[in-house]
């Protein structure tokens, strides 16, 4: 259970190969100005990749645009800087728009375990509900309820049985029995539950990549097996990256998180029993408040034990209860909003719609008490380039750029960004951001940090008067907004 360490048999055509030809000539301008080192022998780099989402080429452009990791000879991630104590965190979400789901997963678990004290892994929504399979590809039912939590007056959602009902007159079935599989009920759930339409062909797509085979050789029961398989087994991919995730992780006073820091969410640890339902009107959040006077410290560590024990709980019950309830409910209910009563910190985040919110003033004091200085984040769409929300305090770096570019077929076109933390000792860091904008334009640009680590755009992260915001420095000396 959850003192086992998988041991991933990925087989060696699942290893990354990476190939220069996929890099634009944008990117590889933008590269070849990163060769040097940073200056200054005292300084570390803290990289930070997020929301890859299976796409395989992106991914690979932005470890290759990357100061402190890059591909070995043989495909594996490595450290680019052998000699520096240099840190790397992954902000989660690994799974389902892409090809390349099997591979970057590996990669990343074998990274981590290579260097466990210096790599992080976060749990993102898209990695945490893949733990829905094991109950919901078991049942038969086609009057099943929707199983994703909703918001009261939510508009209507497509049903499985409208679903079947669609494929059959498709396929000219003469009744849902016919269309009733297992392949059936996972397009339904991927397409219509999880935001993943396309992932069921995607796998197909990279098992027939890894095996060596034609893709029509893969058939539809080897890709719901290996979606099941994925998490219900020990040395699962999806499971394997569980195992090694963390729901927060601090690093020279930069806190990495998934989606954000809500109201409320500072000291709170969700009940053990929390379930993965849309709550009833006027119901209160329930879980615990760690005592007056804790640090924040004491809570990140109380939040990734509550990983670990969900974990265990979901270990212990795969399938469905008598009461429709299964392991790892409290898991489930913080990739929902209205499940976690608007308290994770897994898809709680100040972008809506594509704009920030101002963040809550309690939140920022309890996070200048903890000695954070920024916050990094992926999860909520930004953009082409990071959108950064600078405070009096706090600075707060988002990074999710899919959907940067609509006329792209995979919605991320030319965009791609590095965004790293250059630290000059416990108590001295700088951010620093450079990529390329859907436009092909590039950008390379600091934050003010310290007195150490003086200089920087004194604009990017501030909001005009007219109400845009100023996201990136070109090299020009204009701004991207």
């Amino acid at each position: 259970g959850a003192n086992f360490v998988p041991r991933l048999p990925i087989p060696r055509s699942a290893r990354l190969r990476f190939s220069s030809s996929l890099v634009t000539s944008n990117m590889g301008a933008v590269w070849s100005s990163l060769q040097e080192a940073p200056s200054g022998n005292s300084k570390t780099l803290i990289g930070f990749i997020t929301d890859c989402e299976g796409n395989f080429d992106y991914w690979q452009k932005c470890v290759e645009l990357s100061r402190v990791v890059g591909f070995n000879d043989a495909g594996e991630l490595q450290f680019s800087r052998p000699h520096e104590a240099d840190r790397f965190v992954f902000g989660g979400d690994v799974f389902d728009k892409g090809p390349g789901d099997i591979r970057i997963a590996v990669e990343l678990v074998r990274f981590k375990r290579r260097h466990p004290e210096r790599v992080w892994l976060l749990a993102g929504n898209r990695d945490l509900n893949k733990l829905r399979f094991t109950a919901e590809l078991a049942e038969e039912d086609v009057d099943v309820g929707q199983p994703v939590p909703l918001y009261p007056r939510a508009p209507p959602q497509v049903s499985l049985r409208s679903f079947l009902e669609k494929r059959a007159a498709e396929e000219g079935a003469k009744d849902l029995s016919a269309v009733n599989t297992k392949a059936n009920r996972l397009r339904w759930i991927l397409e219509h539950t999880m935001t993943a339409g396309g992932a069921f062909e995607h796998r197909r797509k990279e098992l027939a990549l890894l095996e060596g085979q034609a893709e029509d050789s893969v058939t539809d029961d080897a890709v719901v097996q290996s979606f099941v398989d994925s998490v219900a087994k020990e040395d699962g991919f999806v499971w394997s990256y569980l195992f090694e995730c963390s729901f927060a992780v601090v690093l020279d006073g930069t806190l990495f998180v998934h989606g954000g820091i809500p109201k409320d969410a500072p000291g709170w640890l969700p009940p053990p029993d929390m379930r993965y339902l849309s709550p009833k009107e006027g119901a209160s959040c329930g879980g615990t408040n760690l005592p007056e006077g804790h640090n924040l410290g004491d809570w990140v560590a109380a939040m990734n034990d509550f990983l670990k024990e969900g974990l265990k709980n979901f270990r212990e019950q795969t399938s469905w209860r008598s009461d429709r309830s299964r392991g790892g409910e409290a898991l489930l209910s913080m990739t929902s909003s209205p499940a976690s009563f608007q308290r994770s910190i897994v898809v709680e985040s100040l972008l809506q719609g594509g704009m920030p919110v101002d963040p809550d003033p309690n939140v920022e004091a309890y996070l200048a008490r903890g000695g954070i200085v920024r916050v990094i984040c992926g999860h909520k769409p930004c953009g082409d380039s990071p959108f950064v929300i600078r405070r009096q305090q706090v600075e707060y770096v988002h990074c999710d750029t899919t959907y940067s570019d609509s006329t792209a077929r995979d919605k991320r076109g030319n965009c791609v960004a590095a965004v790293e933390v250059e630290c000059a000792g416990q108590a001295s860091s700088q951010l620093c951001i450079r990529g390329i904008l859907c436009d092909g334009r590039s950008y390379d640009f600091t934050l003010p940090g310290s007195e150490q680590l003086a200089g920087g755009s004194e604009f990017v992260g501030r909001q005009l008067q007219d109400g845009w915001w100023v996201k990136a420095k070109l090299p020009d000396g204009s701004y991207h907004l």
